[in-house]
């Protein structure tokens, strides 16, 4: 099959980004019920916040050293350790304790991101600093279309009627990382917490999929010292 792709293109919008909002998350129930912490941000954002997983059992760096390709693997559990969901805020955090306080990571809603500032003095309290940024807004024209081959099947809605649909399926993703984008990370586990949030973001819109319901896992990402996207 042929392929024609149109590279993406940003369009920056006009409109105003808002100012960030200085934070101190705070815990307010260690754990509930259910099994989730309640964490207060500021008096319009109180997040639930469940376990969450993302990551790949054996999850898989590739990545260049001195002109070799180098394979690195990490255990999947413990890079979710860390990480929490509240899915009627879409939101996906890291929470991290810091000496007898919390660091908070994430997105904490659909147009929003938090993140610690480490120059900063804690409250008077002891609570760690934080900013709540909006979102910027991007939009993406990413163009691929596919031209059919003489003879090709065509797949619509009706096809396969009456064959198996499992109740679930897993979706595994690598991904990659080029130079200009990993060169932000400190480490290689800030680069690969930020995907686990992302991807466990798409997880919650696709949560309530059904018939099958569809499920991200990620398996990987290439740190590509090479190429640029």
């Amino acid at each position: 099959m042929i392929r024609i792709i149109i590279f993406s293109t940003l369009v920056m919008s006009s409109r105003a980004m808002q100012q960030p909002r200085l934070v101190y998350p705070r815990l307010l129930e260690e754990r509930s019920a259910d099994g989730r912490m309640v964490m207060h941000l500021h008096d319009k954002l109180t997040l639930n916040l469940r376990k969450a997983s993302v990551a790949a059992r054996n999850f898989r760096v590739l990545e260049h050293e001195d002109g070799h390709e180098v394979t690195h693997f990490f255990d999947g559990r413990d890079l979710d350790q860390n990480l929490h969901e509240d899915e009627k805020q879409f939101a996906t955090v890291h929470v991290t304790r810091r000496d007898d306080g919390i660091e908070v990571e994430g997105v904490v809603g659909p147009h929003h991101r938090i993140e610690p500032v480490r120059t900063m003095e804690r409250s008077e309290d002891g609570h760690i600093p934080h900013m709540i940024h909006e979102i910027e807004k991007k939009e993406m024209v990413d163009i691929e279309k596919a031209i059919p081959e003489k003879g090709a099947w065509t797949v619509n809605e009706r096809a396969n009627v009456g064959q198996y649909v499992p109740p679930e399926v897993t979706v595994e993703i690598f991904m990659v990382s080029d130079r200009l984008h990993h060169k932000h990370f400190n480490t290689t586990v800030e680069l690969i917490y930020y995907l686990c949030v992302h991807i466990n973001s798409v997880n919650i819109r696709y949560a309530d999929t059904k018939e099958p319901r569809v499920k991200f896992l990620l398996m990987g990402v290439e740190k590509d010292q090479f190429s640029t996207y």
